[in-house]
């Protein structure tokens, strides 16, 4: 196999643009101490299409492609205290996750650089039942944008 030379064409991707890097806390109770138990925001990845915390995740992305589709992201993680991972609002366990899109500034609004996930996930029904809150009293979702990773 021929290394790329200087200036020879070959197949690559590169990444161009503003990248805008966001973090994302579910609660999910039993998260991290009992998975097989786990309830509310439950996301784990099990690459199983059938499989219904797949499916959850899969739901939250979907909602967030449907204004910038994250083009890097990572697997979500067990988390035992969120709030110890540097979420804000949202405690107990749960999953934290990262993602990233191209489009600056595409959920923001004049006032919040995640204005438009907090205004457009909320009230989402996930395959197990549970309902993603983005403010409020029964909140159990929370975004931030950095950025740099």
């Amino acid at each position: 196999m021929v290394s790329k030379a200087h200036g020879a064409a070959s197949s690559s991707q590169a990444l161009t643009g503003n990248l805008q890097f966001y973090t994302v806390w579910c609660e999910s109770n039993n998260a991290f101490s009992d998975p097989d138990n786990a309830t509310g925001i439950n996301i784990r990845i099990t690459g199983d299409i059938a499989d219904e915390t797949q499916k959850n995740f899969e739901v939250i992305i979907q909602s967030i492609g449907l204004r910038a589709m994250p083009i890097i992201l990572n697997d979500p993680l067990a988390i035992a205290d969120l709030a110890a991972d540097g979420a804000s609002v949202v405690t107990g366990e749960g999953f934290v996750w990262q993602f990233s899109v191209e489009q600056e500034g595409v959920f923001a609004t004049k006032t919040d650089d995640i204005g438009l996930l907090i205004l457009e996930l909320n009230g989402i029904v996930l395959p197990n039942g549970a309902v993603l809150s983005t403010s409020g009293g029964g909140q159990n979702i929370e975004f931030s944008r950095q950025d740099n990773l």
